[in-house]
């Protein structure tokens, strides 16, 4: 894949100290769908910004197909942009909002008619392009703001937070829309937000971001189940953790050791020496409970609580002292004799215990 998008050793800081992004390096390929995911203050949203052309970097250049940007304005770097607060003008109509970018490019009178009949077309809102915003659900607006960005044909389109106003019903719909339309028209797309399961279902790639700084970049699936440090494996669905140190290396493992004493083997995942701590990470659907197969590990636990949720159970349970260590099974599964303060053996397959972040004494 060409790269499209290259973020070259890019750094901002707003008061001249404090650094919120920090060294980003960056490649978006063409036609991609990537998605910068994070908490509030990661760096995500001011690294988008800077790509829009509303921020500048204090170090560092982007390249747009490898030509520098840091000299165009906003509305000369062809890319369509979507806010979470829609930002569409109150006194124009749904046809004129499509229109606006159009005029600002000068284009003819027959090819804004044409163009903005097109969008409509596409994201399905011919028969309100006389309304005005006021008169639209929010679902509707998004669905403008989105045919807005669109309507000037750019190849790459840029949102921040598109869904975080809506529902989740209509969000789910409004996700699948946009997946829908990156295919279509063969977009290049960069998309902001801090909704974990929205990166998973849409994205190509993800990046997800801490402290200014990308932690792990890399496909839905090997975030889930592949996560490169603790804050990964926490941030990206539900994740279990348990301190031990780690007592010896045995191949692509690590022997570790519980405060109990209990010896569990973990897959390598970050360089660790014996008699360091070391933080265990597993998700909580890789454990059975009481059914231990041929060459798992096996650790003894307490039950806490059953978390019931229709379909499935979350049962919280204590391990060597830690508690609040969670077992995901379906409904059918929870045996009518557990009750919190049971003890039950709990097991899984040693791959599926990363040890990842080495943690000072």
């Amino acid at each position: 894949m060409q790269s499209y998008v290259s973020f070259k050793n890019i750094v901002k800081s707003y008061d001249g100290e404090k650094l919120v992004v920090k060294n980003l390096n960056l490649e978006v390929h063409e036609g991609e769908f990537l998605t910068m995911l994070g908490p509030s203050g990661s760096g995500k949203t001011t690294s988008l910004m800077m790509l829009a052309g509303f921020e500048t970097p204090t170090q560092g250049e982007i390249l747009l197909r490898g030509k520098p940007l840091h000299n165009l304005p906003p509305h000369q770097r062809d890319i369509g942009m979507v806010f979470q607060n829609y930002a569409l003008f109150p006194h124009m109509t749904v046809a004129e909002n499509l229109a606006f970018p159009l005029k600002i490019r000068r284009l003819s009178k027959a090819d804004i008619r044409a163009k903005v009949e097109r969008i409509l077309d596409i994201v399905k809102l011919k028969p309100l392009a006389d309304r005005y915003p006021a008169q639209m659900s929010g679902g509707q607006q998004q669905r403008v703001a989105l045919a807005r960005a669109l309507v000037f044909e750019p190849k790459l389109v840029l949102m921040d937070e598109p869904l975080g106003a809506l529902d989740k019903q209509l969000r789910e719909h409004m996700q699948m829309e946009i997946k829908q339309l990156h295919e279509m028209l063969n977009l290049t797309i960069v998309y902001v937000t801090h909704d974990q399961s929205e990166a998973m279902t849409m994205s190509d790639r993800v990046a997800v971001f801490n402290d200014g700084v990308i932690q792990q970049l890399d496909t839905p699936s090997k975030i889930y189940e592949q996560p490169t440090n603790s804050f990964v494996a926490q941030f990206i669905g539900e994740n279990n953790s348990l301190l031990a140190t780690n007592v010896k290396a045995e191949g692509d493992y690590y022997s570790t050791s519980l405060d109990d004493g209990t010896l569990l083997s973990s897959l390598k995942v970050r360089p660790s020496s014996p008699g360091k701590k070391i933080m265990l990470c597993i998700r909580p659907e890789h454990i059975s409970v009481n059914n231990p197969t041929v060459g798992c590990e096996k650790v003894s636990a307490r039950i806490q609580q059953f978390v019931y949720l229709g379909d499935h159970v979350r049962m919280l349970t204590e391990v060597a002292g830690q508690g609040n260590f969670m077992v995901k099974m379906p409904a059918t599964q929870v045996q009518p004799g557990w009750k919190a303060g049971s003890e039950v053996m709990l097991s899984w397959q040693p791959q599926n215990l990363k040890a990842l972040d080495v943690v000072a004494h």
